[in-house]
């Protein structure tokens, strides 16, 4: 795969794992020492892996073959957790009741909360967990061998994986940091002795410290927005409208007030149109021309951009900050030491690839 195995790799150990009792009349996906892989279990995977890349590496998207990477993606982490799992079984490990009832319980937490960020009660906290089992057509008790089976993997890396990863020394961390700043430079062309999966690994780091150091601005906004292919009186009313509330916000009118009632960005508009925290690239050339020249406390002049017309309020700025060793040292040195996790965990994988009998009915075939 062209992007990052690592991040598979991370992912195949936090995703659950396939549903316990994989029924032998569906359709195969693939078929992994003689153990059914379903094309539901499949399709499952595909679509969680599209939501971790979409919230980790949305420029992911952009390739031509976004699609067929995510396929194989998919395909080859069910099969490593087929291996996997027949390896903890093979060597004897063990979950205990306890474990699999703290293992429950982790999962049921995740239903404590509503969409919106709500506390739940504990009954309707059992409510919602208990319509996510009917929505993937899972019992409680296939429920639990899931997890069991998870478990089951997280002992085998923990015991056989894990403990193989190495901390980076000082020198290690430090050649890391200068490349980094190589690439905030723009002199990404002058970092050397990576191979093409390590350059993109470096870039996805550095392009998170950009974040972190880089000017920032803390915003509102109010949006009236636009329908493509919007008619000349829809646009007039519009303006209009923006033009309007922009009025208003210069009298008595709250913003967080406003846009709660009047924002078409519904979901800024439930925080008062709080976007948080924006680095330049974030937003429209047009809105961000307008946002960086606000001072602490302005609220814009109705700006246009094609989602239709922005009033913004800026809240909070903060300068540029430079990056130092100091205060990034840790957390190279554990990005640096889930990279050794990753390289054995995907040598270990492969290994046991080696030895298996693996047939595949979807993506790569026969």
């Amino acid at each position: 795969m062209k992007t990052t195995s690592k991040f598979l790799c991370a992912a195949a150990l936090c995703a659950c794992a396939a549903p316990a009792g994989a029924k032998v009349v569906e359709e195969l996906a693939a078929n992994v020492n003689n153990e059914p892989v379903t094309l539901t279990d499949y399709k499952r995977a595909k679509e969680a892996l599209t939501e971790q890349y979409a919230a980790a590496m949305p420029d992911f998207f952009k390739q031509k073959d976004a699609e067929a990477q995510l396929e194989k993606a998919a395909l080859d982490k069910l099969v490593d957790e087929a291996l996997l799992r027949q390896k903890a079984e093979a060597l004897k490990l063990k979950v205990y009741e306890r474990e699999l009832e703290n293992g429950v319980a982790e999962i049921r937490k995740r239903f404590s909360r509503s969409p919106d960020g709500a506390q739940l009660g504990s009954e309707k906290a059992e409510e919602a967990f208990r319509a996510e089992l009917k929505k993937e057509g899972v019992t409680m008790e296939e429920f639990r061998e899931r997890i069991r089976r998870q478990l089951l993997v997280q002992k085998l890396v923990q015991d056989t994986v894990k403990t193989r990863a190495k901390m980076p020394g000082d020198a290690e961390t430090r050649a890391y940091y200068d490349n980094i700043l190589l690439v905030l430079k723009g002199e990404e062309a002058s970092v050397k002795g990576l191979d093409a999966e390590a350059l993109q690994d470096l870039l996805a780091v550095a392009g998170k410290f950009r974040e972190l150091t880089a000017e920032r601005l803390r915003l509102r906004h109010i949006l009236v927005k636009l329908s493509e292919g919007a008619s000349a009186e829809e646009k007039k009313a519009a303006q209009d409208k923006a033009a309007a509330l922009r009025k208003d916000l210069d009298g008595a009118l709250d913003f967080d007030e406003a846009a709660e009632k009047n924002s078409d960005d519904q979901e800024s508009a439930r925080r008062g149109g709080d976007l948080g925290y924006v680095v330049k690239g974030m937003l429209p050339a047009e809105v961000e021309a307008a946002a960086f020249k606000l001072q602490v406390g302005e609220n814009s002049q109705p700006v246009e951009s094609k989602f239709g017309w922005h009033i913004l309020r800026l809240e909070e700025k903060r300068a540029a900050q430079k990056l130092r060793f100091d205060a990034v040292k840790e957390d190279l040195e554990q990005v640096l030491t889930q990279n050794s996790f990753a390289a054995e965990l995907g040598s270990y994988i492969k290994e046991l690839r080696k030895g298996a009998k693996i047939k595949l009915f979807v993506g790569e075939k026969k």
